[in-house]
């Protein structure tokens, strides 16, 4: 069988597309080429081997992919693919099943899609073994419905394909609740950012070391064309600075091995690759890449967002309250609006926000002249060690660059953490929102900012979170029944913020285990109601600050008016225990500046005693 020619597409639809078709389809095409992303191969599609029975399919799927997918993923374009190719073994089977040619477009019929729905089905009179899900099996016909109608619709196949056929109605599919999103505990995200600051920090240190010596007038650099010894390239510093001068003139790559021919030789072992250079002189994914994931974490961008972040939407200004801070807007293209975050800026902490994307900016910049002009505002754009054009990590389709998730499987690999993607990083930083605030979902919904808190209960309630609120139901149940079995003198004001711990029956203390109490009378599996009591247990805990000390002062003044009124036999046994080891190691504990301020500040009374 003779060649046929093939055609190829980019992004964009040709403006004659309409006019192109029927001359496509006279021709017979058989392959169909898609234009890569910067970065990226291009996709061909050979389907000579579908054309050698059916050739109208073969052109007729061509064209169909062109008109369908122009500037989708590649993913997406090889999932129709495979579509295709598992409808024409149906076709085969259909054939050897019932005799019935299938050869041509005009040969389609409704007893065909009628078997097709048979075939997906798993029946065997059809031939078919499968075992399918109802949404798989919608998918599949789904597709072959729009190829067929695409084909009724074009002006070379219309008069041939049928218009009568009649399609089978779609498969009900089970409704599933929302899948929990991947998130990671807190031991993980510790680990996670502490991974993430050593990468940052070395990052630094080296862009900073190659940022001063490519700054640095004393260091001379021989002509790079003339020079073809690698004796003048011996010295590191002069190295450096000379690959950053031919990185300006051609990036490393081409034509620098015939025309740089001494600093080539330079840039070979035992002194040091191309790769290794680039690294020490600009961003590459790989340094990039912990700077991405801190900067999401804070904002709980998507990935879109975050990857398509601009330098334009980084801005400075003054907050509410009169302090400068940092404001990152990040698009979101499919809420039809913008997110929006604020952070202080704070010189002192290398690892802020500001920090962060002050860092990027500045090392990116040598990066600007050389990278596609769509990603010259990118905050986060990288050099390749390949020498190839710097870029971005966003196609036209507002889908991230494989390179990017490959980066991040390499570095949670190495550094032993669990699996996630970078748009999970925007589900993480909601579980630290809910972990923090206990549980309450409204805080996740204003840090995602979305409309309704359907919409954060239905996509990001992960298992931590219902976890979360879950224990703090039964907190609360408990709580209640420890007011009520206490007569009302547990003061419920003040919910315990220490990561862990219960509050305990008295105000100022944690506890330890405060469903397990020690003192006599409490029941086991319910919160203590042994009021004033916690100064003498074993899993009281107490942490110096202004409020607990001066609860500690009020709970101090009760027991003095509770030594006038109370029998003193029943205050030598019971209670005056607790006030000497209040004054004698609890107070003297807490330093002399904090019983200061505790002293001038102002509680809600503490219940008496009894």
């Amino acid at each position: 069988m003779a060649d046929r020619p093939p055609i190829a597409v980019n992004f964009r639809r040709r403006a004659k597309f309409k006019k192109n078709t029927d001359e496509a389809a006279k021709r017979g095409i058989t392959a169909i080429s898609f234009k890569g992303a910067p970065g990226e191969e291009d996709q061909k599609f050979d389907l000579s081997d579908v054309a050698v029975r059916r050739p109208q399919f073969a052109t007729a799927f061509c064209l169909f992919l062109e008109k369908e997918t122009t500037g989708n993923s590649k993913a997406t374009r090889g999932k129709l693919d495979e579509y295709l190719r598992n409808f024409i073994e149906f076709l085969d089977s259909y054939e050897a099943t019932f005799g019935v040619p299938t050869t041509e477009l005009s040969q389609l019929a409704t007893a065909t899609m009628r078997n097709y729905g048979d075939w997906l089905d798993g029946n065997r009179y059809v031939g078919s073994t499968l075992k399918l899900s109802d949404n798989t099996k919608n998918t599949r016909y789904n597709f072959v419905k729009r190829f067929v109608k695409y084909c009724q619709s074009t002006d070379h196949w219309r008069d041939e394909i049928p218009k009568s056929i009649v399609f089978r109605r779609p498969w009900v599919a089970k409704l599933k609740p929302p899948s929990s999103r991947n998130s990671l505990s807190i031991i993980d995200i510790k680990s996670l950012r502490k991974a993430c600051k050593a990468v940052i920090d070395c990052a630094r240190v080296e862009l900073d070391r190659a940022t001063r010596v490519v700054n640095d007038a004393t260091i001379r650099v021989p002509d790079l064309y003339l020079t073809t010894s690698v004796v003048p390239f011996h010295d590191p510093q002069v190295r450096l600075k000379a690959a950053a001068q031919a990185f300006e003139v051609n990036r490393l790559s081409g034509s620098f091995r015939t025309s740089m021919r001494g600093l080539a030789r330079a840039l070979r072992k035992p002194y040091g690759e191309t790769s290794a250079m680039i690294s020490q002189l600009y961003f590459t994914t790989e340094t990039l890449l912990p700077f991405m994931v801190l900067t999401g974490l804070a904002t709980c961008f998507n990935a879109t967002g975050l990857v398509k972040l601009r330098r334009e939407n980084v801005k400075r200004g003054i907050g509410i309250l009169g302090d400068e801070r940092i404001f990152v807007i990040g698009e979101k293209p499919r809420a039809g609006r913008n997110q929006r975050r604020s952070f202080p800026v704070d010189s002192d902490d290398p690892y802020s926000v500001a920090s962060l994307l002050d860092t990027v900016v500045t090392h990116t910049e040598p990066l600007r002249r050389h990278v596609d002009p769509r990603y010259a505002d990118s905050v986060f754009i990288a050099a390749r060690t390949t020498g190839e054009r710097p870029s971005g990590y966003f196609d036209g389709n507002n889908n991230t660059f494989s390179t990017l998730e490959v980066a991040l499987s390499v570095f949670l690999k190495f550094h032993d953490l669990p699996h996630f993607t970078i748009n999970d990083l925007r589900t993480i930083g909601a579980d630290v929102a809910s972990m923090m605030s206990e549980g309450e979902i409204k805080v996740q919904q204003i840090v995602l900012q979305h409309e309704s808190i359907q919409t954060t209960m239905a996509h990001y309630q992960t298992e931590q979170a219902a976890r979360a609120r879950q224990e703090q139901l039964a907190h609360l149940m408990n709580e209640r029944d420890r007011f009520i079995s206490s007569g009302g003198r547990i003061d419920p004001r003040n919910k315990g913020a220490s990561a862990g711990l219960y509050r305990a029956a008295t105000p100022g203390f944690d506890c330890l285990d405060a469903m397990n109490s020690p003192i006599v009378g409490q029941r086991q599996g319910t919160l203590c109601s042994a009021y004033g009591k916690c100064f003498r247990c074993p899993r009281a805990v107490l942490f110096p600050t202004i409020v607990n000390a001066a609860r500690l002062l009020q709970m101090y003044e009760r027991f003095l008016q509770a030594r006038d009124v109370i029998n003193p036999a029943r205050w030598i046994i019971e209670w005056a225990p607790q006030l000497r080891i209040l004054t004698d190691f609890w107070l003297a504990i807490i330093p002399v500046h904090i019983l200061a301020d505790a002293r001038a500040l102002e509680l809600p009374p503490v219940p008496s005693i009894e």
